[in-house]
Parts: C-alpha cells; sequence; structure tokens
C-alpha cells in the first residue's frame, strides 16, 4: 500500500467530519476498502429523490440489484426493512427504492423535517439516500463460506484486527468452535507480517476457504487472506492514537462479510467509526525507580509507638537489614524509634530521602505529597493508604495526587515516582528493604538461597497468598501496585527489561490503565526476547469480575480475549487459572535455559495407568505429538530391562511402562535414554514411588530407604533432567509420604508435579508458549 492510499482515506474521514459525522456511511466505507486494495462491488449512490437510470444500472452488470438505505442511524439495516433483493431494471428499482424509503419511515414515527444540507427524512430518521449495487456472484461451500475482518481500538492495547468466521450467525458459531479455531485477534503494533499465518492457520474458516475440501480445491489462495489480514493491520496501526502519522483514529472498523469471487475477498457490508487523535499524554516518568527499589535512604510516617501497621512496615524495613542510621521517622514529640531518627516534621528530614513510605489515611495522604513535592523531599513514595478511588467520593483523592505530580514534571520540578495508594507495599531483596505490613508471624520472610522470581501484583494480598503458598518460589522482589495512580505494571516492566536479572516475572493484572496493556505487552515482548518469561493472570474477565475488579482497585478490566490475544503474541505465558499460575511460579524458573525443538513428547512411568492417562491428554488443548522411538533407543532400554525380565512383560513403545519392577538405576537409564533420542524434544517421567523397587522415602522406621543417598532415583533424577537440555517434567503422584521425594527434587531445580494430566499439559503449553517466543527472538515477530 502505498502513502497516497491512506492520504486518500484521511481524506474520507475529513470530509465525514465536516458533515459533522464521526463515521463513515455506506458508500464511502466502499471508498476506504478500495484504497486498501479490495475489490468492492459495483454501486450506484442515489440521492434522496433521484432516480436510477438505465445506464447507471448496466454498469452494475448483474440481473439482480441489492438495495440498501444509508441513513446515520441504522446499523441493522435488515431489521427495518432496509435491504431489497429487485431485477436490475429502472423501474424495477426505482419503485423498490419509494416502498423502501416509505417502509423504513413507518418504522421511525414521527413528522417528516428537512434536515441538514437540504436533505430530507422519512419519519424522524434521517435518510441520505440508498445504495444501489450489483448482486456479488460468490463462491459457496456451505458453512464458512462468509469472512469477518475487522478493527477495534482497545482502551487498553489500541487497535487490534479479528479475522473470522463472517455472516448473520457469528455469535452464534463462536461460542461453539473451540477457542483459536474462532476468531484470530492480533496487535497492530506488535504482530509482523511473518507472524500472521500462524495466527490464521487454526482458523476454522481459514481451512474451509483456503484448502482443498472434499476433493474440491481451495477457493481462494492463503496469501489473499493473510494479505487482507495485512492489509487491515496497516490500516489501524496508520489511523492509531499510537502514531503521529494521521489526525484521526479508527475507533471500529468492519467488513462483515467478505465472500469469495474469482479467487478475490469482495466486501458485502461495512462500517467504521473515527475520532479525533487526542494530544499525546505525558509518558510515566519511571526513571526514578531506582530510587524506589534500591534506595540508599527510607524515610517513613504514620509509625505509632505500639505496634500499629506504620511499625510493622519499620519492623520488616529493618528485618531486611537496612541501616537504621538511614531510616527517618516522621514522629514530633519523640527522639527515636526502633533505633532510628525521628523528626518532627516532612520538611525536617535530613536529606531528599530516596524512598518515602505513607502510611497515613487516604485523606492525609495529599497534604503530605504537597509538602513532599513541595520540599523536594522524596525521589520516590510508597503510598500504603486504601479507600482510594475504591469509595464514592475518595475519586478527587487520587486526582488530586495525580495532578500535583503532573503540574510539578510539567514544569520541569523534581517529583516522586509513586507506587500506590491502596497497595500492600514492596519488597526489594537487593533494596534490603520490605514495606509490606504483614507480621512476620503472619508471613514468613523471603528465603534468599535462590531468588528468581518477580511478582507484580495488583493486588497486594494475592501476592502474599502466592509467597505463602509457594515458599520455594523465593521472590528477587515483590512489588504491590495498588491503583497505580502513577507507576503501572509496564513502567515497572521496562525497568526490568533493562536492569532485571530475575528468570521469572510474574504478574497480577485487574485492569489496565489507558493503554498500559499495549505497553505492558511491548516490553514483555523485549523481556522474552532476552531470555527471561512473563507470565500473567488477568481477571476481571466476566461483567461480574470485571465490577469487583473496579470496587477493589480502582481500575476497569478490558477485554479478555484481546488481553490475553495480544499479551500471548508478545510470548506471555497467560495463565487460565489459579493453578496453572501456582505451577508456572513453581516450574517456569526450573525449566529457564531448556531448548524446546518441537513437539514430539517421549512418556515414562512404572504404571500402566499413568502411560494411559499421559496418552490421555496429548490433545487436549496446546497438542503434543508422540515421538517414535529410534531403533537405537528401544535396543538400549530393551539392555536395560533384560536383566530383570521386563522386557518380557512390555513392549519398548512410546509411552514407555517399565512396570514397577524396575528399580532406580533402571528407571533412571531408561529416562536418560529416552531423553537422548534425537526423536524426543520433550518428556514427562513418573515414576509412582509405592512400589517396594524404588528408593522414594526418606530416612524412617521400618524400612531402609534413604531418598538423600546418591544412587536413589530422586538424585539419578536431577543428575539426568538438569544434565539435558529438553524440557523435562517429573511428576509424583503420591501422598504426603513422598512430599519430601518432591521437594528433594525442586530445590534441586527439577520442575515436578503431583498429577500425570496436569503435569502434560503444563508442558504442552510451555512448548506452545516457547515457540512463540522463539520467533520472537528470531526476528519473526
Amino acid at each position: 500500500m502505498k502513502p497516497e492510499a491512506f492520504e486518500r482515506i484521511e481524506k474520507i474521514f475529513s470530509r465525514a467530519e465536516k458533515d459533522g459525522r464521526d463515521f463513515l456511511l455506506e458508500p464511502e466505507v466502499y471508498r476506504l476498502l478500495g484504497n486498501l486494495g479490495f475489490e468492492t462491488p459495483r454501486f450506484v449512490f442515489l440521492g434522496m429523490g433521484e432516480k436510477a437510470s438505465r445506464g447507471q444500472l448496466e454498469r452494475l452488470m448483474s440481473r439482480e440489484a441489492v438495495i440498501k438505505v444509508v441513513s446515520p442511524q441504522i446499523a441493522h439495516k435488515t431489521d427495518v426493512g432496509g435491504v431489497a433483493f429487485v431485477e436490475n431494471a429502472a423501474n424495477a428499482v426505482n419503485r423498490a427504492v419509494e416502498r423502501m424509503i416509505e417502509e423504513v419511515g413507518k418504522r421511525f414515527p414521527g413528522r417528516g423535517r428537512s434536515v441538514k444540507g437540504g436533505r430530507k427524512s422519512a419519519g424522524s430518521v434521517d435518510l441520505r439516500g440508498v445504495l444501489v449495487l450489483e448482486k456479488v456472484r460468490s463462491e459457496n461451500v456451505g458453512f464458512g463460506s462468509e469472512l469477518l475482518l475487522g478493527i477495534r481500538n482497545s482502551r487498553e492495547f489500541g487497535p487490534v484486527v479479528t479475522m473470522g468466521l463472517g455472516g448473520l450467525d457469528v455469535e452464534y458459531v463462536k461460542e461453539r468452535l473451540k477457542r483459536g479455531t474462532d476468531v484470530a485477534i492480533a496487535s497492530a503494533h506488535l504482530v509482523g507480517k511473518s507472524g500472521l499465518r500462524e495466527l490464521l492457520e487454526p482458523l476454522a474458516v481459514f481451512g474451509k476457504l483456503a484448502r482443498e475440501f472434499r476433493g474440491k480445491p481451495a477457493v481462494i489462495r492463503e496469501a489473499a487472506l493473510i494479505s487482507a489480514w495485512e492489509r487491515f493491520l496497516r490500516l489501524a496501526k496508520y489511523f492509531s492514537p499510537g502514531t503521529r502519522e494521521s489526525a484521526y483514529v479508527i475507533e471500529e472498523a468492519e467488513v462483515n462479510p467478505f465472500v469469495v469471487r474469482d479467487q478475490k475477498l469482495v466486501p458485502l457490508d461495512g462500517l467504521c467509526r473515527f475520532s479525533r487523535r487526542k494530544a499525546d499524554k505525558k509518558a510515566a516518568v519511571f526513571e526514578n525507580i531506582d530510587f524506589l527499589l534500591h534506595p540508599r535512604s527510607i524515610g517513613i510516617i504514620g509509625v505509632s509507638e505500639r505496634m500499629n501497621l506504620g511499625h510493622i512496615i519499620l519492623n520488616n524495613i529493618l528485618r531486611e537489614g537496612f541501616p537504621r542510621e538511614k531510616v527517618y521517622v516522621v514522629k514530633p514529640g519523640l527522639q527515636e524509634i526502633e533505633g532510628c531518627r525521628c523528626v518532627a516534621a516532612v520538611e525536617d528530614l535530613p536529606e531528599a530521602v530516596d524512598l518515602f513510605v505513607l502510611t497515613l489515611s487516604a485523606g492525609q495522604s495529599v497534604e503530605i505529597m504537597e509538602r513532599l513535592v513541595a520540599g523536594e523531599k522524596a525521589r520516590s513514595v510508597i503510598i500504603i493508604a486504601g479507600g482510594m478511588g475504591e469509595k464514592k467520593g475518595t475519586e478527587g483523592i487520587e486526582q488530586r495526587i495525580k495532578d500535583l505530580l503532573e503540574e510539578a514534571r510539567k514544569k520541569g520540578r523534581p517529583a516522586p515516582v509513586v507506587n500506590g495508594g491502596n497497595c500492600m507495599g514492596i519488597y526489594s531483596g537487593p533494596g534490603k528493604y520490605d514495606t509490606t505490613f504483614l507480621p512476620e508471624y503472619k508471613l514468613a520472610p523471603p528465603g534468599k538461597k535462590n531468588p528468581r522470581v518477580v511478582y507484580i501484583s495488583q493486588s497486594g494480598a494475592f501476592m502474599a497468598a502466592r509467597q505463602s503458598k509457594i515458599p520455594l518460589a523465593e521472590p528477587l522482589y515483590a512489588i504491590s501496585l495498588g491503583n497505580q495512580i502513577d507507576l503501572a505494571a509496564s513502567d515497572y516492566l521496562n525497568f526490568f527489561r533493562s536492569q532485571g536479572r530475575a528468570e521469572l516475572y510474574a504478574l497480577y493484572i485487574e485492569g489496565f490503565k489507558s493503554g498500559d496493556g499495549l505497553a505492558l505487552a511491548a516490553a514483555a515482548k523485549e523481556i522474552v526476547r532476552k531470555g527471561k518469561m512473563v507470565l500473567v493472570y488477568k481477571s476481571g474477565r466476566s461483567p461480574e469480575g470485571r465490577q469487583a475488579t473496579s470496587s477493589h482497585t480502582a481500575s476497569v478490566a478490558g477485554d479478555y480475549e484481546v488481553s490475553r490475544a495480544v499479551l500471548e503474541q508478545a510470548g506471555a505465558f497467560v495463565a487460565e487459572t489459579l493453578a496453572e499460575f501456582e505451577s508456572a511460579v513453581r516450574v517456569l524458573p526450573a525449566l529457564a535455559g531448556k531448548i524446546v525443538c518441537g513437539r514430539r513428547v517421549g512418556l515414562l512411568s512404572n504404571a500402566g495407568f499413568e502411560c494411559v492417562i499421559l496418552a490421555d491428554n496429548l490433545k487436549d488443548g496446546y497438542e503434543l505429538e508422540l515421538a517414535t522411538l529410534t531403533d537405537s533407543t528401544k535396543e538400549k532400554i530393551i539392555s536395560l530391562l533384560h536383566p530383570r525380565e521386563i522386557d518380557r512383560l512390555q513392549d519398548v513403545r512410546n509411552p514407555l511402562d517399565l512396570t514397577p519392577v524396575a528399580d532406580d538405576a533402571v528407571f533412571a537409564g531408561c529416562v536418560e535414554a529416552l531423553l537422548a533420542d534425537p526423536n524426543v524434544d520433550c518428556a514427562v517421567v513418573s515414576p509412582v514411588p509405592m512400589t517396594a523397587a524404588l528408593q522414594t522415602l526418606a530416612p524412617g522406621e521400618g524400612h531402609r530407604e534413604n531418598i538423600y543417598e546418591p544412587q536413589s532415583l530422586g538424585w539419578r533424577l536431577i543428575e539426568i533432567v538438569k544434565a539435558s537440555p529438553k524440557p523435562t517434567i517429573v511428576n509424583i503422584d503420591a501422598g504426603t509420604l513422598y512430599d519430601p521425594l518432591a521437594t528433594l527434587l525442586e530445590e534441586a531445580g527439577v520442575p515436578v508435579f503431583r498429577r500425570s494430566d496436569e503435569a502434560l499439559r503444563f508442558l504442552a503449553k510451555f512448548v506452545s508458549v516457547s515457540s512463540r517466543i522463539e520467533h520472537i527472538r528470531r526476528g519473526l515477530r
């Protein structure tokens, strides 16, 4: 598409705007599509009172004509009698036009009147005329013959483009198709040309139109569908609030349906709404995040001599090793608390602190912020106070703080970055502080053996619950965002994009500020490009959930399908359930550095039921395929099984059932042989530990087993799994007696599950996400 095509489209918007409209009439939509290179139906536009001539209708080149009413007030023309099919002859068309105007007028009772520009209204509806179109001859292959293609400018993610099954029953059918086959959604700013085919290929309509079906050739080339998708993406990106190329933004544009004629897509119905691009908002100032996360000095207000919320925070800061001499407590009438110097007021702080923790009520927060900004006393602030924006009447508190920061920044004055309000605080291992207000006896401090996770959560309680349930996943940072008055999740991801050293960034998001979804996805894409992983759980998916979200953090939750699609395109691992999120927090750091080469999986157990269940879940959601073992692998496994005569009990195949007779050495040897097979890309290993042949118990009474001995199954698996570059998950399907074995494996960095079906489904999703990430890293997306 050449630049002049976009210039012509801009003129179409300009003329509509001068007519007082923020939408295009259908003839204008056809002109827009023509400039995109689509072949549109031949048509004649008749203004109110105009008659069609024979010469005009001959140009339609069809026996039948389609007549459509043109009105800025009518979206669904069929519902009001605004669509008709007639013989393509002047008398027939003109009679049908008169009847249609009369019929539509009856649907909108009211006195006819003149309207702007000399146009007429029928009843109370503003009619601009009628569109007389050729009846398009199209390929009809039954269900799936029609295509929908649309643009929507979402508040959170900017312009997204959707392709899927079109026609009158699109919503009905969409609800009944498997996810991923119903509709494809792409961000105009994130998806490159090379990634389009992968998104479209799973669609049911793509397969129906672009592939041979029941011996009949494809009705359209794959390249033509991909080209249409790409043209809509380029249109959406050009007329986007995130670019400066145009004065206009496409808010919504849709063709439903496109049909196929002579290997080309032809639009039958279309709509388009647009707006003026608003002035760019100042980007969030996040350079001072380094002061927030790695402060050299801390101030705090709201600390009582008794144990209150502020005092708990102070104790938690000191517990993490932050030097007392660099902690200042704003507390009139006292010299010191907990060995920290007290000052009477914010203005008395002996220095501009890198971090100030504000634990007063929401109503008191504005005054303190005003004094901090006026005196330039803080480079960053954490506002703990709850209630901001959650209750009617408190919205103004947030806005006053936002205005205060914006005004200072516009004037070029130092203004702190702010985390919160309504947050639980921040834990920073490298910063040696913890400003969360949970006492140590309620939530144990994070361990520091091998911190590999960063939590970024809109809910402090969600973050604390995950830390409590998954103590082995030690956080490097745990950031409770709260209401995101200033800093948003994307600001932190952008900071960690250049300075982060964690292997996993785990986010809980309820709602995005305007445009922050796209900013977060773009930052996530850069993080995964550098070999890290981004995990997201997005709540507020249902209307009820969105309402609860709003009452919780005063945030507005966006459309979940768009959120999931765009974040997945950025390479994020989007968890569908809490269980999956928690599994990912545990397992993804252990899978870091593993190389995903394909979807061929090796399955191994010592129990027949495990093999059956593993095989049953191969096609559940993200699909894996059974690897075909090489002859040399089979020979190696037979040589291991033969001394115990296991080869007489079972054939060597995938899934591989070793039976309960296999001991530690045999089991481990077979795992090693499986992972060495060039046909195996990944594996699930599921030893059922109750068999007497395996050493799977911690030392105890009544047995001589010891999982801590180097020759035990656990240690053998640790060496094999960690040495292999292939993603491998170990499943321990047993009760609490075998928790020590699972803990031994997890602490050594081996991914562990406790149910085989969950293990396989997770591995399948990991392989799928890793494939997308590899495309991103290679610059193919």
